[in-house]
């Protein structure tokens, strides 16, 4: 069984991690921007299906709640995912019907260093645009 660190005062993780991406849809839109604990800036992909958002917690930690925010751009399809080492993921949570707002995934005290939001399909014609994410 894998060991990671507590978080029991259920701080942001995300707000000590790195972001990195697929794509963007350009400078004012970065990964980093959706983990900034700042809900007037977002991250915003690439204008394709396939895409996502990586965010590296630095260390292994016990999870226990994900929070996406999501602008009006919003994933249909897409998939919360956990990773040890970035390269084999587990899903923590999917839909095919997803409507955008704020979305909460149970992680069920997941040990994981990597979290990402694997988008499927998207909403519209734009990328996918979250406002913040949150990991705890």
């Amino acid at each position: 069984m894998e060991t990671g660190k507590a978080n029991p005062s259920r701080v942001n993780l995300a707000l000590r991690g790195t972001a990195t991406a697929s794509g963007s849809e350009g400078d004012p839109w970065l990964p980093a921007n959706a983990i900034d604990g700042d809900d007037t800036t977002r991250w915003s992909s690439a204008f394709t299906d396939s895409q996502w958002l990586r965010i590296d917690l630095t260390r292994r930690w016990q999870l226990s709640e994900v929070t996406l925010f999501w602008e009006h751009a919003h994933a249909v399809s897409y998939r919360v995912e956990a990773s040890l080492d970035g390269r084999s993921w587990k899903t923590l949570w999917s839909t095919k019907a997803g409507q955008g707002g704020t979305v909460r995934v149970d992680a069920g005290a997941t040990v994981a260093r990597y979290v990402r939001i694997y988008g499927v399909k998207r909403s519209g014609i734009y990328g996918y645009s979250l406002l913040e994410v949150e990991i705890r």
